[in-house]
């Protein structure tokens, strides 16, 4: 890779027992890979340390900025802010609810310089309760329907960020993940699909499925059909690409 730099976007809300193993593991595989990075980490108005936790670790990372929400604004929120902060050629979120497996940041980092988009998928679905795995199924399904598209995942994505600041973003919900991605696809960015392993959660329980990600989800998809499928929204990546 000619510039190995990346800038890492990680939300956080009430991860006390998870946020401070989410960015050393994220840390060690960058610096193994060589990696030159900044990471953004969002408080999401947390209720409990993780706050507290964020700050120490900026203070023995100086790689690390913490911001603190003053009230709770939602992943897609904190993604949103860190894609406008984003410095360097590559950008990725990965929220610090400690489920990603490190070994994964392999596959992934090796894999950045061979395409505008890195697609995770989770190898190992098996993990996580059933319910949730139908509901991400049915939801993988559909977007692919609708859009016209045979991807196997639509969250944690890792993308040049020149691309990002280019998508006009019409959300700021959890559904944004879906909308950079859509746009970047039909927009001809090159894209490789790779694995990633989660790892049990350790505590609380996932947020993607609060009611107000769920509305904004159906009006994010709505707005989204119209733009990419009715008037064929693109934009432009400055030259001819083409997919993996």
């Amino acid at each position: 890779m000619a510039d190995r730099s990346i800038s890492l976007i990680m939300p956080a809300f009430n991860e006390e027992a998870t946020i401070e193993f989410s960015v050393r593991s994220a840390i060690e595989k960058l610096e193994e890979h060589s990696f030159d990075y900044e990471i953004f980490i969002f408080n999401d108005a947390s209720i409990d340390k993780t706050g507290t936790i964020a700050e120490a670790l900026a203070c023995k990372y100086p790689k690390i900025i913490v911001f603190h929400n003053q009230r709770n604004m939602n992943l897609g929120y904190n993604l949103a802010q860190g894609i406008k902060l984003a410095s360097k050629p590559y950008a990725g979120l990965l929220p610090c609810h400690g489920l990603t497996d490190p070994e994964s940041f392999n596959s992934i980092f090796q894999a950045l310089d061979k395409a505008d988009v890195v697609i995770t998928y989770i190898a190992n679905s098996d993990i996580r309760p059933m319910v949730r795995r139908v509901i991400s199924r049915i939801n993988v399904v559909l977007l692919n329907l609708i859009f016209g598209l045979q991807l196997k995942y639509y969250h944690l994505n890792f993308y040049r960020t020149d691309i990002l600041k280019k998508i006009p973003t019409s959300t700021q919900s959890y559904a944004l993940m879906v909308e950079l991605l859509v746009y970047a696809v039909k927009s001809g960015a090159t894209f490789i699909q790779v694995p990633f392993f989660l790892k049990k959660r350790v505590s609380g329980r996932s947020k993607a499925m609060r009611s107000k990600n769920i509305i904004n989800i159906f009006k994010t998809y709505s707005r989204l059909f119209w733009r990419i499928r009715v008037l064929r929204e693109r934009i432009d990546l400055g030259k001819e690409r083409r997919n993996e």
